[in-house]
């Protein structure tokens, strides 16, 4: 439930930079059009990062279905993982005051990445250690390359982004379509082996 709370809050937290930039927008009485237009990478923002902080509070929503015991290892993970969702509205407000850099590139990319390898370590350990499963059905290996594929990704789009960043900038963060096929193609390859 604490880290459920956590990142409810820190999902409300990103409203807030676009309740200010209305606010100071007030005094000139644009037309809604016009508001929008001159702050689309702020509502863009927005709207990425809630979509990132609501995947990585299910994926560890769902990991702790399969989890029955606690122990320090989980604990200091997941408080890793507790640490990234609170300070991903920093970046979220740089990437939106800045255009990008190899910092500001580095910084949410590393926020990301911070999080998904917390994730994907908690769901590694969970799967090696079935015994913290309890009766609850054990962590799959397909759990656990889903937080791979995606932890590798983040931390090649960061890469890639922040050596890049005048270039591609923050558009090296589409490499994250490719997990999707990767997977498949990893999934394939076990199906084919298993039936050997």
């Amino acid at each position: 439930m604490f880290t459920d709370a956590v990142a409810a809050i820190a999902l409300t937290l990103l409203i807030l930079p676009l309740l200010e930039t209305i606010a100071d927008a007030r005094a000139e009485h644009p037309q809604l059009g016009d508001l929008i237009g001159d702050n689309l990478g702020q509502f863009g923002a927005f709207a990425l990062s809630f979509a990132v902080i609501f995947r990585f509070w299910w994926a560890h929503h769902r990991l702790f279905e399969h989890i029955e015991t606690l122990n320090p290892v989980f604990v200091r993970l997941s408080t890793i993982w507790t640490f990234a969702i609170v300070v991903l509205p920093i970046p979220t407000a740089i990437i939106t005051a800045y255009s990008a850099s190899p910092g500001s590139v580095a910084l949410y990319g590393g926020t990301l990445a911070l999080c998904s390898g917390a994730l994907t370590a908690m769901a590694w350990y969970a799967h090696r250690h079935p015994e913290y499963s309890g009766n609850r059905p054990r962590e799959s290996r397909e759990m656990v390359l889903g937080n791979v594929t995606i932890f590798f990704a983040q931390v090649v789009a960061t890469a890639v982004g922040s050596v890049f960043a005048d270039q591609i900038g923050f558009f090296a963060f589409l490499l994250m379509f490719l997990v999707g096929p990767v997977e498949g193609i990893v999934k394939a390859r076990w199906r084919r082996e298993s039936a050997l």
